[in-house]
């Protein structure tokens, strides 16, 4: 009997690079948004570091109103970046599930294969160990119609 051979192995092979390109993906999103989210964190300190920086010039004699202004269109610009970083992160989780998504089908698709290829596998091994067993049982049937012969002409030839 030929050797068990797998029909869908190329296509199994393309399911698995398909699986870690989507995998891949994934990895990809959940980095940009880490680097979103530590974008965030830095804003919100240096909004803290000018809001300590504003506490503390108020409570000097002196207080330069254009140093002032200057803390407060900061602190807005700084609060605008922070809005469109949000943005862009909720963009990132929206894309970051279509990627999980997608990688889970990639999974199912290639554990759909791999249970197949075991199915047929297992078939396969159950047709060879029937055909050892068929040339088993024809060799034993064979062995006891020699031994049936030999006997035979044995007792023949102890008659005469």
């Amino acid at each position: 009997m030929p050797p068990f051979r797998f029909r869908f192995d190329s296509l199994m092979d393309l399911r698995g690079r398909e699986r870690d390109e989507a995998g891949a993906e994934v990895g990809k999103a959940l980095e940009a948004i880490q680097r979103i989210n530590d974008q965030i964190q830095e804003i919100d300190s240096q909004r803290e570091m000018i809001r300590t920086a504003k506490n503390h010039t108020l409570q000097q004699a002196s207080v330069s109103v254009d140093q002032m202004l200057h803390q407060g269109r900061y602190d807005v610009q700084l609060h605008a970046d922070q809005i469109s970083l949000r943005q862009t992160l909720a963009q990132l989780n929206q894309e970051l599930e279509r990627r999980r998504e997608k990688l889970v089908t990639a999974e199912a698709e290639v554990k759909r294969l791999e249970r197949l290829r075991e199915t047929q596998l297992a078939e396969h091994r159950s047709l060879e160990a029937k055909q050892e067993q068929a040339e088993a049982d024809d060799l034993t049937s064979a062995r006891v119609l020699m031994r049936r012969r030999a006997m035979a002409a044995q007792s023949k030839e102890t008659r005469r």
